[in-house]
């Protein structure tokens, strides 16, 4: 899973894996709890696909990955995955047929449990309908490590590993400037170093077909639309993400992306002071507490039908694509849990937004011309059960510096994300204090965690895991 999620000079130097149950947090209450294991409540998510006459209904046990949407995709367009796909065409859940869908749509449904599709049932009528009516695959894994936003949603989009598609953290550590920055920095796509599907059809239609994309952060909405303009031959396609910032604006890249008409009216601010600035006896006054409420969800779903209704979705024989990423859950999740009352009001909130997001496209183009796909870039643990912990960043950091850099405490370079399973450090200073990044493995496996891998045994998996599959 390492191997697979491993990309030279923006991974680090040594990997570990938590306990299963335990998991890191560096204090901020809204990310209470944090995602990025291999274990089954990261890895395991849903996958289903809904579109009659063109998908088949039924439970579909074989294995699936996130990387088999795009090939798929690509088989209901009529062409074919970009050239560097790793993943399958999900063809026993495809239906015979000589015509096309006038709307692909691909919601990531971002942080969302398998489990909740039975958990919380009881207030996901539309996506309880979706799975019943349509192809589901109980048996969806991500099989990469670390399970985040910006490696999920670069996967789905591009069909390949994070190895080769080179979104392989949240928050990368750059050596020159020897400070971390967010994926997408400054909102340039340009890290993304293999085509997404929306890419190549972009290029295949010459910009004819409308490809929307749209998420609650950039590192969901590049990763699933791709480039636009900013690739060679490319033209701009609708996209935007939200802007964490006091506005409670949109944002986009001019250069790569346009953004729709219908987002520049509005703003969240009107959402959280309408309430009060309080949800659940939270507080949600500012852009970025917002964000952990239900009422960020609708703010999602306002957005996006209002891009529906004002686009000319569905309107030309030419397969329109509509890639979208949903952040409630994750927010809500690494705030309040996955146990919590208010996971379940934001998936309530998630389920009338589905709603109003497929009866749109459905108008727009067609009762039978849209074939939507639902999945999720990875899960969330819950609280840490008996003998499991909830492991303090800063603790793991003083524990490598007491073992290696007792009086210098500099050789640990990046440890910034807690979700990133990963250190970074400075090698030359670890030599001449005497050590080797096997040492600091070795150390992390007996005191703290289950296993730890140095940069070079996840090379040689890597090697190994290129020989198995391409």
């Amino acid at each position: 899973m390492f191997a697979r999620g491993y990309f030279p000079g923006r991974s680090g130097q040594v990997f570990y894996v938590l306990r299963q149950g335990d998991f890191l947090w560096d204090k901020n209450p809204l990310y209470a709890f944090m995602h990025g294991s291999p274990w089954p409540y990261d890895t395991r998510i849903p996958l289903l696909l809904h579109g009659a006459p063109f998908i088949r209904q039924g439970l579909f046990t074989g294995a699936a990955r996130q990387q088999d949407v795009a090939p798929t995709f690509a088989a209901l367009l009529g062409t074919t995955p970009p050239p560097t796909a790793t993943g399958r065409v999900l063809s026993e859940a495809l239906a015979p047929s000589t015509s096309r869908p006038r709307v692909v749509a691909l919601f990531v449904l971002d942080g969302m449990r398998a489990d909740y599709f039975d958990l919380y049932k009881d207030v996901m009528p539309t996506l309880t309908r979706l799975r019943a009516e349509g192809a589901s695959f109980p048996n969806a894994q991500v099989d990469y490590i670390p399970t985040l936003t910006s490696v999920g949603h670069a996967t789905l989009g591009t069909g390949t590993d994070p190895r080769i598609h080179g979104l392989v953290v949240n928050n990368l550590f750059n050596r020159v400037t020897n400070k971390s920055q967010e994926s997408y920095d400054r909102l340039n796509p340009q890290e993304l170093m293999a085509l997404t599907l929306a890419d190549t059809w972009n290029i295949a239609t010459d910009g004819r077909a409308v490809i929307i994309g749209q998420g609650g952060a950039i590192r969901a909405t590049a990763g699933l639309v791709g480039r636009g303009a900013c690739l060679i031959n490319g033209r701009k396609v609708i996209a935007a993400s939200y802007a964490a910032v006091e506005s409670g604006a949109w944002e986009t890249n001019g250069d790569c992306y346009t953004m729709s008409d219908a987002l520049k009216p509005l703003n969240a601010r009107r959402y959280w002071e309408n309430a009060g600035g309080s949800w659940m006896g939270h507080d949600i006054s500012t852009a970025s507490r917002f964000r952990n409420s239900s009422l960020f969800q609708r703010y999602e779903g306002d957005a996006l039908v209002a891009i529906l209704e004002r686009e000319a979705i569905g309107a030309d024989d030419i397969t329109d694509m509509v890639m979208v990423n949903l952040k409630g859950p994750d927010y809500v999740g690494h705030a309040y849990g996955p146990q919590s009352p208010e996971i379940k009001e934001t998936l309530a909130e998630l389920d009338r937004q589905m709603a109003r997001a497929l009866a749109t496209l459905q108008q727009k183009a067609g009762a039978n011309q849209v074939v939507v796909a639902i999945t999720a870039d990875h899960g969330m643990p819950g609280e840490p059960a008996a003998g499991a912990r909830r492991l303090i960043m800063a603790d793991i950091v003083n524990a490598v510096h007491d073992r290696f850099d007792a009086k210098g405490r500099t050789v640990v370079q990046y440890f910034g994300d807690p979700a990133n399973s990963q250190f970074h450090l400075d090698t030359a200073r670890l030599q001449t204090l005497g050590f080797s990044l096997k040492d600091v493995a070795t150390f992390l496996e007996g005191q703290l965690f289950t296993a730890a891998f140095t940069e070079d045994e996840v090379r040689a998996a890597q090697v190994r895991l290129a020989a198995q599959r391409p």
